[in-house]
């Protein structure tokens, strides 16, 4: 049996993509914040902390099917063309910033707080970094928009996590 050998035009396409700055951004995106968590998270909460972090990333993820599919917004550069949404940052980025925030932050006021700022770095800061680059076109859609988007997704988030606390005492 003969191995199959892409066409030379093919290969350029994926040398392209391997040689962006671009790619490899993303690509360390994916692992770089969970090996940081690791470092920091209170490993008596694990099972706790991760179930916020996958409740943030299953949100993070399908919101953003929602906004590429409906033309909110694009990702002209993604890591995988075949996938629409940004999941390095919806898998990896959102969630493990949101779960520091979560674990060292368990007042509720002091919570609000540092999800304000958090949301604000992510859409005053990254977002526009990301348009800058060509990685994110916002179509029908603004950074105040993604600024409250994040806020009340992490106080949902939040409230869920209270509410699965309270049901676990009874």
């Amino acid at each position: 049996m003969r191995p199959y050998h892409f066409p030379f035009y093919s290969d350029l396409i994926i040398l392209n993509y391997i040689a962006d700055p671009r790619w490899w951004l993303l690509f360390l995106s994916i692992f770089l914040p969970w090996v940081i968590w690791w470092i920091f998270a209170d490993k008596n909460r694990l099972y706790e902390l991760l179930i916020y972090g996958m409740l943030w990333a299953v949100i993070a993820t399908w919101l953003d099917l929602i906004g590429t599919s409906n033309g909110l917004w694009e990702y002209p550069y993604n890591l995988y063309n075949k996938v629409p949404t940004l999941l390095p940052a919806d898998l990896s980025v959102i969630p493990v910033m949101f779960m520091l925030l979560y674990q060292y932050l368990s007042n509720w006021k002091k919570f609000l707080l540092g999800s304000v700022l958090v949301s604000s770095l992510l859409s005053f800061v990254l977002e526009p970094l990301f348009i800058k680059f060509s990685m994110l076109n916002l179509i029908n859609w603004t950074h105040f928009k993604s600024l409250f988007s994040f806020v009340i997704l992490a106080l949902l988030t939040k409230s869920i996590m209270s509410g699965l606390e309270k049901l676990k005492s009874f």
